[in-house]
């Protein structure tokens, strides 16, 4: 075995084969000097919640002399060789494809890694509980529970509303992703998967920084609504849900510093209904001292 330091490949003293594992050795393998380019070009790596040997790739062996194939070639021992990609059986099949369902609403949402992986292993749960979890669901809505859950479970929740987004049935699934959620969090609860039902509990500071960013708040204004929601923990007993108040003290925020948004603009940019917002800061506004410090 040689290397060829000048073209980063190795090859066989006697036959001249290529031989190295690392770029592409004919086409592309030194092209531009950016560090960025890829020097194995071997595929993804392993899915850690994939079988071992699913989504591999082997080789496989024809007993039979190729077509038109002449009487030396018959004659001699053969051994055809193809590379083939290896997805499994249809049960794994569609763990992939729900793997990659799950990857790509992700991704629509800018997700982290950690939620990801978290979501693929409630789904792969679902699957590996003792009493499988009821078939005919719509996949999307399956997958954007899954992800809820996950988000939970990280403490970097979303509302439904912004996983109905990433879902081919749109703002139309966002009470079916609540539904789902339900069941997953039975199902599993019930099968002992307590740890990955482990979602805590969410507060209104969980969605504020992501809310004032979409509506382009200032240090200021976002230090201020977040001392809005601590006060409000700490001294008022509200009963709504915590994107409802985070929404209605970004938009007394946004009024008490003289803003020109609208109840409309604070809903498209949280999901929050309009209704809700102004429900919510009719409710608060009488606490208006509290939540500002007079």
């Amino acid at each position: 075995m040689h290397e060829a330091a000048a073209n980063d490949g190795a090859y066989c003293p006697d036959c001249r084969r290529a031989t190295a594992v690392t770029s592409e050795w004919r086409t592309f393998a030194n092209d531009g000097a950016s560090d960025d380019r890829d020097p194995n070009r071997v595929g993804d790596r392993a899915d850690p919640f994939l079988p071992d040997h699913v989504g591999g790739t082997t080789i496989a062996y024809s007993a039979a002399p190729p077509k038109n194939a002449s009487a030396a070639d018959a004659a001699a021992p053969l051994l055809t060789r193809r590379r083939v990609d290896v997805v499994g059986p249809s049960p794994e099949n569609a763990l992939v494809a729900a793997f990659r369902g799950i990857a790509d609403m992700a991704d629509r949402l800018g997700l982290v890694a950690t939620i990801r992986d978290r979501a693929k292993e409630v789904f792969k749960k679902l699957g590996e509980a003792p009493k499988g979890f009821p078939r005919g669901r719509n996949r999307d809505t399956v997958y954007a529970a899954c992800l809820f859950i996950a988000c939970r479970n990280e403490g970097m929740p979303r509302t439904y509303k912004e996983l109905a987004s990433v879902t081919a049935e749109g703002a139309a699934a966002k009470k079916e992703i609540g539904r789902l959620t339900t069941l997953i969090k039975k199902h599993l609860g019930d099968q002992g998967e307590g740890r990955a039902m482990d979602i805590g509990v969410v507060r209104s500071t969980d969605y504020l920084r992501r809310f004032c960013s979409r509506l382009g708040l200032g240090h200021q204004d976002v230090r201020a609504a977040g001392d809005a929601v601590r006060r409000l923990e700490e001294r008022l007993d509200v009963r709504r849900n915590p994107e409802s108040i985070a929404a209605a003290i970004i938009y007394m925020v946004m009024q008490r510093a003289g803003g020109s948004k609208s109840v409309r603009d604070v809903s498209t940019a949280t999901g929050v209904a309009e209704g809700t917002i102004t429900a919510a800061h009719k409710e608060l506004a009488p606490h208006a001292s509290v939540l500002f410090g007079g």
